[in-house]
């Protein structure tokens, strides 16, 4: 049976009395313009009526217009509809020209309806189920019609259906399109029911999933576009900023400054109470000498002294400027 975890379709918004009247004026007022039924569609949405050009024509010639024949099919025109069916496929304007002047949408809607019902009793018929409703409602309109109607293997609409089920589908519609309700089928035609209801069910689910994805990807390059567009838009102000700094004499590219604070090391004061520091007093030849080792792991410039201090002088050593963001060396100093 087919797969009933499947949402509902979406129930379609019925016309009102007011919407009908609304929708007679404007097809008096635009039936002769040029995109009247674009310039309809956007009046009635004007109006705060959400129909767009398609549901205002289909309304309009399907329940509204007198001038063409909108009742039921009858016998005689249900058989030779399936015959002009056979031979045209889906070609509803030229199928519409042989039965008893008819518009093509109404055709077509009214061959889809009947195709369902017949599908509906035989599911009925042969799973003894009272759901077999909402089991038909279920089937996408583009599976039944590439069924039934489409010919041409170039279409790219066109669902791709195996042969003998093609084939099966259609005999079974045909056999049984005048099919009361309640009635009785053999058992042949129910182990047929059976097989085309599978096939329909798995290659229904597998069209949805196949919408589902080319929904998603529709969405992912239409927020590419969105992206590359808005690029664009920036790349284009940035040019135009430029221009009009090359205009006016100004700098071109700008760039902010920060200002650095640096830390100032005192060489002069507390040498000898600094553990980085190693303090020693020599004799050479019979003159003290001060010997300091500096031991530092960020390098830094400074202004040697003379290699030998008289004790009476001070180690006459500069203020330096130790970057913070200087790398860690490990950097040794005998004076």
């Amino acid at each position: 049976m087919l797969n009933q975890s499947n949402p509902s379709p979406k129930k379609r918004m019925l016309w009102t009395e007011n919407e009908d009247k609304l929708l007679q004026q404007l097809v008096n007022k635009f039936q002769n313009e040029r995109l009247g039924w674009k310039k309809i569609s956007q009046s009635l949405r004007k109006q705060g009526y959400d129909r767009n050009t398609k549901a205002c024509r289909e309304r309009f010639f399907n329940h509204l217009d007198n001038t063409f024949n909108k009742s039921e099919l009858t016998t005689q025109e249900l058989d030779k509809l399936f015959e002009l069916i056979k031979i045209h496929g889906n070609k509803w304007t030229c199928i519409a020209e042989k039965l008893n002047h008819r518009t093509d949408q109404d055709i077509k809607n009214k061959f889809y309806a009947h195709v369902k019902k017949v599908f509906r009793r035989l599911l009925k018929a042969t799973f003894q189920t009272t759901e077999s409703s909402i089991m038909t409602a279920k089937l996408q309109p583009l599976l039944i019609s590439s069924i039934l109607c489409y010919e041409n293997d170039l279409d790219q609409k066109q669902i791709p259906i195996q042969t003998d089920m093609k084939d099966l589908f259609q005999n079974l519609i045909r056999k049984n399109k005048t099919i009361s309700q309640g009635e009785q089928i053999d058992e042949e035609t129910k182990e047929q029911v059976k097989q085309i209801t599978t096939y329909l069910d798995n290659e229904n689910q597998l069209y949805l999933q196949n919408k589902i994805t080319r929904k998603e990807n529709k969405q992912i390059i239409k927020a590419k576009h969105k992206i590359e567009k808005t690029q664009l838009a920036h790349n284009q102000f940035q040019q135009q900023q430029i221009l009009k700094r090359i205009q006016q004499k100004q700098p071109i590219f700008v760039c902010s400054y920060k200002k650095l604070e640096f830390p100032i090391i005192d060489f002069e004061t507390n040498l000898e109470n600094d553990n980085q520091f190693q303090f020693d007093k020599i004799f050479e030849n019979g003159t003290l000498f001060q010997q300091y080792q500096f031991i530092s792991s960020v390098p830094f410039y400074w202004h040697q002294p003379p290699n030998k201090l008289e004790l009476s002088h001070q180690s006459e050593l500069s203020y330096m400027a130790i970057p913070s963001n200087s790398q860690n060396y490990s950097t040794i100093w005998n004076i």
